[in-house]
């Protein structure tokens, strides 16, 4: 009836979940004003809410459950289709084999700037691609803010390496990881010594070999 017998298997599982969010909050009847209200403690403004719905790119899973629980639905489910969303999501902007990037590794395995900086760069794209000054926003504390967004700038662009401080706010911002912060204090910290290994073996300028490291990562 209109439909290819492939339809099926090609969903977008992004906008699979955007449609079954939409229907949640047609069954429940709710403005996305008062979804916001219904769940105060996520913090969410009513336009966050509606990006989340509109299936253009995949929201950060807090956003999901904020929505969900605003409207009555199944979390579990919606972890199901977030995940499914989420991954792949990652799969199709991470996999470049021809282009040089370094692959994405678990905090466990990395050992140097540059799979640091894949692994923040994927760990953006699975919460939902914020804005630098959404992240920003999320890390301000009592007016001060942890992740200035010309810094976390230059580092997503591979121009710098984050401090530990700035990496753990980023990844607290984020919000999609499972690992321990320990894990990724060890991770910056593996790094931080193969950066001041290289700098050495380059013969000691201080641009000589960090640059190239974190550049080779295209974003």
């Amino acid at each position: 009836m209109g439909r290819t017998p492939g339809a099926h298997a090609e969903a977008d599982p992004a906008v699979e979940l955007a449609q079954w969010l939409r229907s949640l909050r047609r069954q429940a009847g709710l403005t996305y004003q008062r979804m916001a209200r219904e769940t105060p403690s996520a913090g969410f403004a009513p336009a966050t809410l509606w990006r989340a719905a509109r299936g253009t790119t995949v929201p950060r899973w807090p956003v999901v459950a904020a929505f969900v629980t605003a409207c009555g639905g199944d979390l579990a489910q919606a972890r199901r289709m977030w995940t499914a969303a989420a991954e792949q999501h990652h799969s199709v902007h991470s996999a470049a084999p021809s282009s040089g990037r370094e692959p994405v590794l678990g905090p466990e395995f990395i050992h140097t700037p540059a799979q640091l900086l894949q692994a923040m760069r994927a760990m953006r794209l699975e919460a939902g691609g914020p804005s630098l000054r959404e992240l920003e926003d999320r890390a301000t504390s009592y007016g001060v803010t942890l992740l200035p967004h010309s810094t976390v700038g230059a580092v997503l662009r591979g121009e710098r390496m984050p401090s530990k401080t700035l990496l753990l706010h980023f990844v607290a911002a984020c919000g999609v990881s499972r690992a321990p912060s320990g894990v990724w204090e060890d991770a910056w910290d593996r790094a931080a010594a193969y950066r001041r290994w290289a700098t050495g073996a380059s013969g000691g300028g201080r641009d000589a070999a960090p640059r190239p490291a974190l550049r080779g990562a295209a974003p």
